[in-house]
């Protein structure tokens, strides 16, 4: 007789099988495209570094997690909620506290994203649809880099695809199992950024306009439809609280909605992220081709309108709007990019009725991708590791002013100056027969440790000098993009070819005589 966890087990195991045997080739498919999305993201892994100043702080609160609180910082709120900084943590208790393994779980994710974009795409169109869609995912410069930063976004892309995807199985289907894991995927979206409760909001607007739109044609009924609906946000809801009460608990959830409504309905103007500027995102990081055909695809979307692909145009057109009032940021936009990677492949696929025309203009794409994905590939990050390690060997107090992201690498904690007095800095000069000065452009947002170095410049002896190559997003942080070069340094300190780490050498001259 089996016992009641084997009645439970048997049935899932063999649903499992039998779907596995009818997607035998689907199945393959995604798994073959997953990892050669994986090879371009893990490549070259270890040349990588933490050089986003937002990755310092989700890989100190990982460190402290893996150090059961002996090393790093404790959650930091106002980043985002907590649970990538818990997945660099996992990594790190598994593989070792390395900057790559904190950028490894953003190219697993990003990987993962390849795969799930031609599930959507095979669902939504066609299986070719679907296997276009994730090589252009697969070789899009802006996924790509942002699958290769310790940051949030790669991981939110997954999750917002994957939760929107479910809720429309649910909707399509009317199963509740699908609204239930679409419910569970959006608290963890919810738990990865503060407006991870998107594809809730999405697909809630999309059911009122379904329901003003076909009042009288509903093969399901309304009620039917919002009760199977109620579930996710309900199990998004339960997922999110334990987030929500830390943070009511620590900082109080007020300052959290504060610094949300300072990037966007408390600024002065209500569009911060204009159309150029969006444009200007999308055209820098994704190839023309790809822009291209996803307009086409869009167009042709609208001419034969169908529930199921007009709701993916709807969830991206949506989401890109709400971007607009926010401040303006290039990560902001991520989760638009397998949305026009589906369009795109869809166009490719309708305007062209023959089979070997449809894949020579894919082939064409994705050459034009694989120029900006070698530019991604060919680029070291690592410059704040080499300074560290170089630091490492002075016995000289060490002073610094540096980007969070630096301070992941220390292994003696250096003097950083915006926390001290001029007083404490002069005295640790006089009193030293030699003192180490590290510095990289963020110093240009301290100006009072600006005016404290200028006062020691002529006793300066340049030591080392070590250039900062970064991901060209990290130079666009909450302006306009074009006028980054007329911006005053405070606010745009990090310039393509300009960057680098600057570290000095000073003698006290009392000590010497």
């Amino acid at each position: 007789m089996n016992s009641p966890v084997e009645k439970i087990e048997m049935p899932f195991l063999s649903s499992v099988r039998v779907f596995a045997e009818r997607n035998r080739l689907d199945l393959g498919i995604c798994l073959t495209l997953t990892a050669l999305a994986a090879v371009l993201r893990f490549w070259h892994l270890t040349d990588l570094g933490l050089t986003h100043f937002d990755e310092g702080s989700y890989a100190m609160t990982g460190r402290w997690l893996a150090t059961f609180g002996e090393e790093g910082w404790i959650y930091q709120s106002g980043h985002a909620p907590g649970l990538f900084p818990t997945l660099l943590g996992l990594f790190f208790l598994i593989f070792g506290i390395k900057d790559f393994v904190a950028i490894a779980v953003s190219a697993l994710t990003g990987s993962l994203t390849v795969g799930l974009i031609y599930w959507v795409g095979r669902e939504q169109f066609s299986r070719k649809t679907g296997i276009m869609a994730a090589l252009f995912l697969a070789t899009a410069e802006y996924h790509l880099m942002y699958s290769r930063f310790a940051l949030t976004d790669a991981t939110f892309t997954l999750l917002f695809w994957a939760s929107l995807a479910s809720l429309l199985q649910g909707l399509v289907r009317n199963e509740r199992r699908w609204f239930i894991i679409g419910g569970v995927l959006t608290g963890l979206c919810w738990n990865t950024k503060y407006h991870g409760f998107f594809p809730l909001l999405i697909l809630g607007l999309w059911l009122g306009m379904v329901a003003l739109m076909r009042r009288r044609k509903h093969l399901v009924p309304p009620r039917v439809r919002w009760s199977n609906f109620g579930i996710a946000p309900l199990l998004a809801g339960l997922i999110y609280l334990p987030w929500f009460l830390f943070v009511q608990f620590s900082v109080g959830y007020g300052a959290i909605l504060q610094a949300q409504a300072d990037h966007s309905i408390g600024q002065s103007a209500i569009i911060l992220t204009p159309p150029a500027t969006i444009y200007f995102y999308l055209s820098q990081w994704l190839s023309p081709a790809l822009l291209l055909s996803a307009l086409l695809g869009s167009i042709m979307i609208l001419t034969r309108l169908r529930a199921v692909t007009l709701f993916s145009l709807f969830a991206t057109a949506l989401f890109t709007i709400a971007a607009m009032f926010y401040t303006s940021f290039p990560r902001l936009l991520l989760p638009v990019v397998p949305g026009l990677c589906l369009f795109a492949a869809h166009g490719v696929e309708r305007i062209s009725r023959a089979k070997t025309l449809a894949w020579l203009l894919a082939a064409v794409t994705l050459a034009w991708n694989m120029m900006g994905a070698h530019r991604v590939l060919s680029l070291r990050t690592d410059a704040y590791r080499q300074a560290a390690a170089y630091l490492q060997k002075f016995d000289a107090p060490v002073l610094t002013q540096m980007s969070k992201n630096f301070y992941f690498y220390e292994k003696k904690k250096s003097v950083e100056m915006r926390w001290h007095e001029p007083d404490t800095l002069d005295a640790i000069m006089q009193n030293s027969p030699a003192v180490v000065i590290a510095v990289d452009p963020i110093i240009h947002r301290f100006p009072q440790v600006e005016r404290w170095l200028e006062k020691y410049r002529r006793h300066l002896r340049l030591a080392h000098e070590i250039p900062i190559h970064m991901y060209e997003p990290v130079y666009y942080q909450g302006f306009d993009p074009a006028q980054r070069d007329r911006r005053p340094l405070a606010l745009a300190p990090f310039r393509p070819g300009q960057a680098k780490i600057e570290i000095y050498r000073v003698t006290n001259e009392r000590e010497q005589k």
